[in-house]
């Protein structure tokens, strides 16, 4: 089990960066499949730290699978957080650009 884990999130890790990559590029759908992707990500990311570190058990060992989905977890919550602000600003400085009626004064 442990062995299919890991090469699953390997898997899905490698291709999240390929549809970032294409995001990046311009390519339409690649936003699409990569929030669906995130999404389901994450939940298996909660879920698994959840369960791999829950309270009242017997003390664990630290494998590799652990040190990349807590790194994982990381990074994610990092870049959402940034991105998600990123995006805000860029969504209102071209609500801006495109209704300049909106500014509190014209130039």
């Amino acid at each position: 089990m442990y062995s299919l884990q890991n090469k699953v999130f390997d898997f899905v890790t490698v291709i999240s960066y390929i549809l970032i990559f294409v995001s990046l590029l311009g390519y339409s759908n690649a936003p699409k499949f990569l929030s669906s992707l995130d999404y389901y990500l994450r939940i298996y990311i909660c879920l698994f730290l959840i369960w791999r570190f829950r309270p009242f058990q017997e003390r664990i060992q630290f494998t590799e699978l652990d040190r990349k989905i807590s790194f994982t977890a990381g990074l994610l919550i990092l870049t959402t957080t940034v991105l998600k602000n990123y995006l805000i600003y860029l969504k209102n400085t071209v609500h801006k650009i495109e209704n300049p009626d909106t500014l509190p004064y014209n130039f």
